[in-house]
């Protein structure tokens, strides 16, 4: 699954594109729906769900939009078309201005050629989304981006649509679009799985997009309750909250021992837990030693759920808010302890769909300006991989949660056999 849909998203979005760009949008509007209809049959046959409207909806945005990254060739093509008369435009002025007959509107030579072509265009595309008109200060602007004027247009389309299917969705639906669309939420769906860190077994990824879409979780539908005796929600809320059966601490380790990895992957001396360093009952997910004038850096690491009831009235409304509470948390509690102490502390807070807390993100960036033992000098190859090892670990391990839920429910199940083995062992980050 998960390189299928990779391929639907690098080679099939774009078999069109070419012709969006070509064909005046009026002509190609049929082709470009039908186009449409079958990536959405495609995603639909890959992952094995049926989508609602807000779910076809989110399944066309950015991936930093919270969705999957397969834009709607309808949407896309007045901005690819007026994408490529700019680009011509550029270089082809005076032939053009020869043939004013085979134009759609009139042009004389005093005209400004860009505005006279594709001015009938812009209109229809300001009449079908005024977000675009009211970004778009005037048409004589649009000259000066001519080589990215598709993406400009398309992007400010795609932000129109997020916005508006924000405004259109419940608290709980809203809270898990702002926690999906982070910088970094929706980077394990960019994954090449090449190796363990970055892939999943086909239930996983399912599972994932599930979480990621909003959907029912399938494994989920038939159920008995919840081993705390709660009754389950087929979105998945519940088994990613519920406190039995060590899911949640298997996945606070696996982030933790990523983290690891990564420092010590940039020549950090650092350790897990070590005790001392606040006393015989509390004890840093973290240590870094000499990582600041000769201080120790003690790190703790958060996986926090925006739908909860004590983030979601912040969380619904503002981007990150339930990682900037579990932030604020973790330093009232602990940052004048460990100043005291003569160390630094800085809170790692990740919500469960995928966006990072402001705190981590600076961290994260300036751990990967390190030279790597890997990656050498190549820093934007490092920051790539482990942003999506990152996305990948806590995403594999948020449907692993679930499905080992599955298997302590349902006797027989055969659902944790396909986790793979080293999905259920975390010994391999020691080295």
């Amino acid at each position: 699954m998960q390189s299928a849909l990779l391929l639907l998203r690098y080679c099939g979005t774009g078999r069109i594109n070419h012709l969006l760009r070509a064909i005046p949008p009026s002509t190609i509007q049929q082709a470009a729906q039908q186009h449409d209809s079958n990536i959405r049959s495609c995603f639909c046959s890959i992952i094995g769900c049926q989508l609602d409207n807000i779910q076809l909806r989110q399944l066309h945005l950015r991936l930093s939009q919270g969705g999957m990254g397969l834009p709607l060739a309808e949407r896309t093509s007045p901005c690819a078309f007026l994408g490529a008369w700019a680009a011509t435009l550029a270089s082809l002025p005076s032939r053009l201005e020869q043939f004013p007959s085979a134009l759609d509107v009139s042009v004389t030579p005093s005209d400004n050629l860009f505005c006279g072509h594709v001015a009938h265009t812009l209109s229809a595309l300001y009449q079908a989304t005024p977000a675009v008109a009211e970004a778009i200060p005037s048409i004589a602007t649009l000259p000066e981006k001519h080589l990215k004027l598709q993406r400009v247009l398309s992007h400010l389309l795609l932000d129109a649509e997020h916005a508006g299917l924000l405004s259109s969705a419940n608290r709980f639906t809203q809270a898990r679009l702002r926690s999906a669309a982070g910088p970094d939420a929706g980077a394990w769906l960019d994954a090449i799985p090449a190796s363990r860190h970055l892939s999943f077994t086909n239930v996983e990824f399912q599972t994932a997009v599930s979480l990621r879409l909003g959907l029912s979780i399938p494994v989920l539908r038939s159920l008995p309750c919840c081993t705390c005796s709660t009754t389950w929600d087929e979105a998945g809320y519940h088994a990613l909250t519920c406190r039995k059966d060590g899911g949640q601490t298997r996945r606070h380790d696996h982030i933790q021992h990523t983290w690891l990895s990564l420092l010590r992957s940039v020549n950090f001396h650092c350790e897990l837990e070590e005790l001392g360093d606040f006393g015989d009952f509390k004890r840093p997910d973290i240590s870094i030693y000499d990582y600041q004038d000769g201080k120790k850096l003690l790190l703790d690491v958060s996986i926090i759920h925006p739908q909860r009831p004590s983030c979601l009235p912040q969380s619904h409304s503002t981007n990150g808010a339930a990682a900037i509470l579990r932030d604020t948390e973790k330093s009232t509690k602990y940052r004048a302890e460990a100043i005291s102490l003569g160390y630094l502390f800085e809170p790692l807070t990740f919500e469960v769909f995928g966006r990072w807390s402001p705190v981590a993100v600076d961290f994260f960036n300036k751990i990967v300006r390190r030279p790597s033992i890997e990656f050498l000098d190549d820093r934007p190859a490092a920051a790539r991989y482990w942003r999506r090892r990152f996305a990948v670990c806590l995403q594999r391990l948020n449907a692993q949660i679930l499905l080992r839920k599955v298997t302590l429910l349902v006797p027989g199940s055969t659902v944790g056999d396909r986790l793979g083995p080293h999905d259920t062992d975390i010994r391999f980050f020691s080295n």
